[in-house]
């Protein structure tokens, strides 16, 4: 999505079922972090496609009566509770034929924990990936190598550059990317 729609805009679109651009985009940004939440949960890739695609489903259901609402929390509140009820569902189906080890039980608490964990994930992901082709080509291999573990005085004998531009490209890359996430988190709360 190249002219960036505040999430609401893009809540508000969806809103209308038979909109496929609105549906392409909300699944573009929202359909890898349903994945990876479900993902968290022990689940086999074939059983996350499966669970990520039955979510999907109840939100294209549900997003045109959805009144989205600041004060009652975020939107990705309401989306990991549909989530977590899809995937407790799920293990209450499955647990039918399972014994009392095998079967899972996730509590809500921890289904918005690895929630959390998975949005921080997710939108930094997205964040470098949105300025991953405006980088230049040395800065963001020195950035790449530090967040990597390496050493600054390995980068600077192997790329045969100062200290101080390894600090240099590092900021400013830092800089970029999180000035990225923060757009992130205010589109895509």
């Amino acid at each position: 999505m190249s002219d960036w729609q505040t999430r609401k805009t893009l809540l508000d679109k969806v809103r209308d079922q038979y909109d496929e651009n609105s549906w392409e985009d909300f699944t573009h940004y929202y359909r890898p972090f349903i994945y990876q939440v479900i993902h968290k949960m022990s689940l086999s890739h074939h059983e996350c496609e499966d669970l990520t695609q039955v979510v999907l489903i109840k939100l294209w259901k549900s997003l045109p009566s959805f009144s989205y609402d600041e004060s009652k929390g975020r939107f990705r509140g309401w989306l990991c509770t549909i989530t977590g009820n899809t995937v407790k569902s799920y293990f209450a189906k499955k647990s039918k034929s399972l014994t009392p080890q095998t079967s899972k039980t996730i509590e809500s608490p921890e289904v918005e924990r690895l929630a959390e964990q998975e949005w921080k994930i997710y939108i930094s992901n997205l964040a470098w990936d949105n300025i991953n082709a405006e980088l230049a080509p040395r800065a963001k291999e020195v950035f790449l190598r530090i967040t990597q573990g390496e050493t600054t005085s390995k980068i600077v004998d192997e790329l045969e550059l100062s200290e101080s531009s390894v600090y240099v490209y590092k900021k400013r890359i830092q800089d970029k990317l999180i000035k990225e996430i923060r757009r992130l988190e205010k589109e895509l709360l």
